[in-house]
C-alpha cells in the first residue's frame, strides 16, 4: 500500500508515511514470497527419473502435452538449478580403421529412410546379470527409430543375431530392396545371416571400424537402454533380464519415450501418424 500511496505525494518520505499511517518501515521492503514451482517440479522428478536421457527440451514438451504451462528456458532453469539436467554417458573411443576396413561397401551412408522398413540398423552389446553375461542383438528401423527386432542369448554368435532378425522379419515383411546395415563383425559377416538378407530380397551394408557414426541409431538406442533400463537394475537371472528388458523396449521406448528427430513423438507414434495420413 506505501509503494501505491508515494506515487502520488513523490515529495513524501517512506519514513514519514509510514509514521502517519501506523505501520512499521519494515512492511514497506519485505519481499513477496518467491512463486511455487512445486508441482512443476514434482512432474519434472517423474519424467527424469522415467526417461534419464530426457534433456530440458523433451521434459519441456511432454509437461507441455500434460498441460503445464512451461517454456524451455523455465524448464531448464528448474532442472539446473535442482540438479536435474540429464548425464551424458562419456565416449570409450573407437577403433582406428585401416586401409583394408576402408573399403567395406556401406549402402547406407548418407541416406535418410523415408519409409518404414526401407533402412534397418543392427548391432549388439553385453549385459551382465548375477548368472553370468548375456547378449542383447537388437535391430531397429531407422524410419522411426523402432526397435523391430531383438533377442537375449547367453553367447554373442550367428544363432542369436539370426534369431533376432527373423523376428524383425517377421514382424515387418519388408519389401524387395531394403537394407540392413551393421558393423563388421563375425557373426553379421556369416554366410549364413546374410542368406537370410538375401532371401528375404535385402541388401546387405557394412561399416567400418572407427567409424561408430555410420551405425549411431543403433548405438544411441543402446546407450538409451543401459542408462535408463539396465544400469538402474540388478538381473539375478537370464529370465529376469529378459523380461525387463522386453518390457522396457515394448511399453517405453517404442510406445512412450519422446525423439526429438520424430518431432517429439515416439517411434509407435511416429508410425501410427503415417498410417494415419496414407489412408
Amino acid at each position: 500500500m506505501i509503494r501505491e500511496v508515494r506515487s502520488c505525494f513523490p515529495r513524501v518520505s517512506i519514513h514519514r508515511m509510514c509514521a502517519l499511517l501506523g505501520v512499521s518501515r519494515s512492511l514497506v521492503y519485505v519481499r513477496c514470497a518467491p512463486p511455487s514451482f512445486e508441482a512443476e517440479l514434482l512432474a519434472i522428478e517423474r519424467l527424469v527419473t522415467t526417461y534419464l536421457g530426457y534433456g530440458y527440451r523433451r521434459v519441456a514438451r511432454a509437461m507441455q502435452a500434460d498441460g503445464f504451462s512451461v517454456t524451455e528456458y523455465s524448464v531448464r532453469k528448474l532442472m539446473r538449478d535442482h540438479g536435474l539436467l540429464a548425464r551424458r554417458p562419456r565416449s570409450r573411443g573407437v577403433t582406428r580403421a585401416g586401409a583394408r576396413d576402408r573399403r567395406a561397401c556401406n549402402l547406407a551412408k548418407g541416406m535418410r529412410a523415408r519409409h518404414p522398413s526401407e533402412l534397418w540398423g543392427a548391432d549388439t552389446t553385453r549385459l551382465t546379470t548375477d548368472s553370468g553375461p548375456v547378449y542383447l542383438a537388437a535391430i531397429l528401423d531407422l524410419f522411426s527409430r523402432k526397435v523391430v527386432g531383438w533377442s537375449l542369448s547367453r553367447r554373442n554368435d550367428e544363432a542369436l543375431v539370426a534369431d533376432c532378425l527373423r523376428r524383425a522379419l517377421d514382424l515387418r515383411r519388408p519389401d524387395n530392396g531394403w537394407i540392413h546395415h551393421t558393423d563388421q563383425g563375425s557373426t553379421y559377416t556369416a554366410s549364413g545371416y546374410t542368406r537370410i538378407i538375401r532371401d528375404y530380397g535385402g541388401r546387405c551394408s557394412l561399416s567400418a571400424p572407427g567409424k561408430p557414426r555410420d551405425n549411431a541409431h543403433v548405438e544411441s538406442f543402446f546407450r538409451t537402454l543401459k542408462l535408463e533400463e539396465i544400469d538402474r537394475k540388478r538381473y539375478e537371472s537370464f529370465l529376469e533380464a529378459q523380461h525387463s528388458i522386453g518390457r522396457f523396449i515394448e511399453q517405453i521406448y517404442n510406445a512412450t519415450r519422446m525423439h526429438s528427430a520424430l518431432e517429439y513423438m515416439s517411434p509407435d507414434q511416429f508410425e501410427s501418424r503415417l498410417a494415419g495420413e496414407t489412408r
